[in-house]
């Protein structure tokens, strides 16, 4: 039994290797399960491990290219195989993004995180060419985010995940971050203010409007000093230029970015100084290096005893500044031609006209009776009628007659009625072979006739037609006759003078009725010339007065001042004849229509200004045009446009700045047109000059005897190698001053030259005047010489006498010269009449070749003139710059600056509304470097900044990891370039506005291309 019980408790080996291999079997099953389960955890961990790490890499990454890509950016692609992927429109944002890119696969080899046995590493595609750097660069977009902020979204990063070497997981995903970099907003308002720079006039607000303005403000303000005599020889130079330019760029960076460039302020302001002592010297300058320091804010100003600033705005002159324009001359024309019959009736005429009655003679015929005419033959058969003669007498006697009617309008003057017996003899010659017989026939007409005179004194149109009292009979104004002779001399010239009633019934019958007129004019009083003289002198002097409003600067351009006066005059006509309800006489009459004359004559010669202006102004477009300025209407919308510039204190920075602070700093930080080296401004990098402000200004007329001046002249004279009277004396009276002042032989020698020829037109001019005063008076001609010559004794000089008879002062000595040698009574009409003249005569003389000197003359002088005045000032400025100050200095200044500019508008000698110039500025500006910073500090360098900075250097980045750099593009330098039109009307006289110099023509060393020889590196 003990053997049975053993064999039952134990278990076969065979059973238990059996039961060992299924254990074995199961166990390793459930360990690899498990396993596997814990690596699959592990990976996903180890994943978002590494994903949060790639994250930071990027953001890192971000941070680090975006700062190196502002230090150096690429703002023009190149033209290599690399510099192509960069579109042309966004050259900075590809370049940012293949930077981010690259510096974000260089960084990814950083992630290195483990869960355990599992380790993740992030990649993204590697650049080996062209094609792939464009694909790399797709696979990154940037956006602006806020404040200064930068959206970041990167395509294609694998993450990979691995034990043991073997990849166990892998993700592939586009990751997004927002970093504080503000790269992209500093480039983006690099940009704008690069579009303010470049944004002309016209455009908007920006960089060429704000330009203008300064322009407009300090040119302005110089050329009404210049006009007011001060001593001005260049109403805008390229100093000014400079300043404005300057000026309106830091404005422009203040609109942008919140801020201007500290340094360019200080510039600003000693540029300011530099122009006021440079004006103050009248053009005078220093040694351009000193001034180069100065206004870049190293030194003092050379001899900075004098304190200068520029006064642009003293007297708040502007193109749309309200001018009052009036009449005035134009109406001692009027009155001229009215005296004289120039261009219409003259006052005699008109006086006649009013005093003219209107005579018709009318007839009616009735025939009341008449017998039948008998026609007689001899007796027998065969007598032929061989002729007839017959005669016919008319027995005339009063009696009953039919007058004809009174037309409207017409009055009866005188009627006559008539009867009127025809009698009528036939003699009628008959023949029959040799025989030859006569038989007489007789008969009679009676008719009817009646003759009626009458008349009109109807206005005729001049005036209104209204009733006259007492007008054919003494009375009214003047106590006058009125048309009370009109009815005698009426039936006198149509009735008597015709052969009485008795002919002229007998006429009527005989043509079937008569119908006669004539004029008649009635007797005028005494004194009614006078009388009526002294009622248009007062509406003389209404009418003058006369004004209307226009903008300064329109004048120029397409105001005409002209034209309003003559359409105002027009609207208030009928006030101005002021005709009443009934004429009190003829006289009354009378004095009427001649004020009616007179008006129409005043309207008509503005109207012929007006046509001269419209020409004048044309011809001046046309040389703005030949000039590269804007003209016309554009003109017009620069003008007004320059008026809705920012005004100080407000600016445009756009929102997506936020409260970010923007610093500037600009290489240099005031643009000057002197050269600048490299030891003043390391960012320059070349051999030679840099220009960082290149400038041109032209005149458009710089003398009215230059060839522009005579294209426009010529369209109002007949010879244009000649100049005005006034050009030329104006010029001989400034040489005077100036040799007043110092001791010249040459310039002496020019003088005397033109004085001869001032003496000679003057003389022929003084010929017109004799002759019209001899034809306005009893004075025969060698006595009006000696009347005009007593009148010229008032002034001293050729120069001043010349200019007395251009404007017409000359007229009231010699006409009152004249009364004191004619018998005529003291008459204050009198006298009027012969001053305006000669006024008018010796002012329309000037138009006159033989009145007008030679061009040679007059230019010889005026350059001998700036010449000494220049070697005069430099030679003082060079002991000083206080004495450039002295007595001498500033009335050779002044000298200088009278000589005469512009352009009249209109050049018709008495009518000078304004003279206008316009000067055609174009600029060009390039910074060596320019840089703006922000305030915060750099989110990988603690108390750092970020800033953005272009200076022309070429970039190159080694994009494939291959040791080479590759070349991507260029910082192209911040650059512009502006033009504008400057237009300037001063009030006529003075000496115009215009640069007197020399040259129309100023160009700054740089010119045309700021910074052109520079060579980036």
């Amino acid at each position: 039994m003990r053997l049975a019980e053993d064999r039952r408790g134990r278990v076969p080996f065979a059973l238990i290797g059996v039961l060992l291999l299924v254990s074995s079997a199961t166990l390793a099953v459930t360990m690899t399960n498990r396993d596997r389960g814990h690596a699959d955890i592990d990976a996903a961990a180890a994943l978002d491990r590494g994903d949060a790490a790639t994250q930071t890499v990027i953001r890192d990454s971000v941070a680090d290219a975006s700062r190196r890509a502002a230090a150096n950016p690429v703002v023009t692609p190149a033209n290599t195989t690399y510099g192509r992927v960069l579109n042309d429109s966004t050259p900075f944002r590809d370049y940012l993004r293949i930077r981010i890119y690259r510096t974000v696969n260089s960084r990814l080899d950083t992630v290195d995180e483990r869960v355990r046995s599992v380790d993740v590493r992030a990649s993204l595609p590697p650049v080996t060419d062209a094609s792939t750097l464009r694909e790399a660069k797709r696979r990154v977009s940037v956006e602006r985010d806020g404040e200064g902020r930068l959206d970041v979204v990167i395509d294609g990063v694998t993450l990979v995940a691995e034990r043991d070497g073997q990849e166990i997981s892998s993700r592939e995903r586009s990751i997004r971050v927002t970093v504080p970099t503000p790269a992209l907003l500093l480039h983006d308002r690099v940009e704008r203010y690069q579009t303010q720079l470049n944004r002309g006039a016209l455009d908007g607000t920006g960089f060429g409007r704000r330009v203008t303005a300064r322009l407009y403000a300090m040119t302005w303000a110089r050329g009404y000093a210049q006009y007011g005599g001060g001593p001005i020889g260049n109403v805008l130079a390229n100093r000014h230029v400079e300043l404005a330019a300057n000026g309106a760029a830091l404005q422009t960076q203040r609109d942008v970015f919140g801020r201007t460039d500290p340094m360019g302020r200080v510039g600003l302001a000693r540029g300011t100084a530099r122009v006021g002592i440079t004006d103050a010297l009248v053009g005078t300058d220093t040694e351009g290096k000193e001034w180069v320091n100065y206004v870049l804010g190293e030194g003092d100003p050379p001899n900075s005893s004098i304190a200068a600033q520029v006064d642009n705005a003293s007297n708040r002159l502007s193109p749309s500044t309200a001018m009052t324009v009036g009449v005035n001359r134009t109406a001692d024309v009027a009155m001229y031609d009215l005296l004289t019959g120039t261009s219409g009736p003259d006052i005699g005429t008109v006086l006649d006209e009013s005093y003219t009655a209107e005579t018709r003679l009318t007839t009616t015929v009735d025939t009341t009776y008449a017998d039948v005419r008998p026609r007689t033959e001899p007796r027998g058969e065969g007598w032929q009628l061989n002729g007839t003669s017959t005669e016919t007498t008319y027995d005339v006697e009063t009696g009953r007659a039919d007058a004809p009617n009174v037309a409207d309008g017409w009055h009866e003057l005188m009627t006559y009625r008539r009867v009127v017996a025809e009698r009528h003899v036939a003699h009628r010659e008959w023949t029959r072979d040799n025989e030859t017989r006569t038989t007489v026939d007789r008969w009679t007409t009676r008719h009817r006739v009646g003759l009626r005179v009458v008349g009109t004194h109807a206005a005729g149109g001049r005036v209104p037609d209204r009733p006259i009292a007492a007008v054919h009979e003494r009375g009214g104004a003047l106590n006058g006759p009125n048309l009370g002779s009109v009815a005698r001399q009426g039936v006198e010239r149509l009735v008597t003078d015709s052969g009485g009633a008795n002919d002229l019934a007998i006429a009527a019958v005989e043509n079937e009725g008569v119908e006669t007129g004539t004029a008649v004019v009635g007797d005028k009083p005494p004194g009614l010339g006078d009388w009526v003289y002294d009622d248009l002198r007062s509406l003389r002097d209404r009418i003058s007065n006369v004004t209307v409003t226009v903008e300064r600067g329109a004048l120029g351009t397409r105001a005409n001042p002209s034209g309003d006066l003559a359409a105002e005059l027009r609207s208030r006509r009928s006030d101005l004849v002021d005709a009443p309800n009934r004429y009190d006489g003829v006289a009354d009459r009378a004095r009427v229509a001649a004020r009616a004359a007179y008006v129409d004559r005043t309207i008509e010669l503005l109207d012929r200004q007006a046509d001269a202006i419209d020409e004048t102004q044309g011809e001046f477009n046309d040389v703005l045009d030949k000039l590269g300025s804007v003209t016309g209407d554009r003109l017009d919308d620069l003008i007004a446009a320059r008026e809705s510039v920012t005004r100080p204190g407000r600016h445009l920075v756009s929102s997506d700045g936020g409260a970010m602070t923007v610093r500037v700093d600009g290489a240099p930080s005031y643009l000057t047109v002197e050269s600048i080296d490299d030891e003043r401004i390391p960012a320059i990098r070349q051999d030679g000059p840099y220009h960082a402000l290149a400038v041109r200004n032209k005149n458009a007329v710089t003398l009215p005897y230059d060839e522009i001046g005579d294209r426009i002249a010529e369209q109002f004279v007949d010879d244009t190698t000649r100049v005005s009277l006034r050009t030329a004396a104006r010029t001989l009276h400034e040489t005077n001053r100036a040799l007043a002042a110092v001791d010249d032989e040459e310039l002496r020698a020019q003088r005397d030259d033109l004085r001869d020829a001032v003496e000679t037109a003057l003389g022929n001019a003084t010929d017109e005047t004799v002759m019209e005063l001899a034809a306005a008076t009893s004075l025969d001609e060698e006595t009006s010489r000696e009347v005009v010559t007593d009148g010229y004794d008032e002034w001293n000089s050729t120069a001043t006498l010349a200019l007395a008879v251009t404007n017409g002062s000359a007229a009231r000595p010699a006409a009152d010269a004249a009364a004191d040698r004619t018998a005529t009574p003291d008459s204050a009409a009198w006298a009027d009449r012969i001053r305006t003249r000669l006024d008018v005569t010796m002012t329309d003389a000037t138009a006159e070749t033989a009145v007008r000197p030679p061009e040679g003359p007059v230019r010889d002088t005026a350059d001998a003139l700036r010449e000494t005045v220049r070697t005069r000032i430099s030679d003082a400025a060079s002991r000083g710059l206080e004495s450039a100050s002295d007595r001498v200095a500033d009335r050779l200044s002044r000298a200088r600056g009278a000589v005469p500019s512009g352009v009249p508008v209109t050049p018709i000698p008495g009518f000078w509304y304004a003279t206008a110039n316009a000067w055609q500025v174009d600029i060009s500006g390039r910074y060596a470097r320019f840089t703006v910073r922000t305030g915060r500090d750099a989110p990988t360098a603690p108390g750092g900044t970020v800033a953005y900075s272009r200076d022309g250097s070429k970039v190159s980045v080694d994009v494939d990891n291959d040791g080479r750099r590759e070349r991507l593009g260029q910082s192209t330098r911040v650059s512009f370039s502006a033009a504008t039109t400057v237009l300037v009307v001063v009030p006529p006289g003075g000496s115009g506005v215009g640069d007197v110099d020399g040259g129309r023509v100023e160009e700054s060393p740089g010119w045309p291309n700021a910074g052109h020889n520079a060579t980036a590196m």
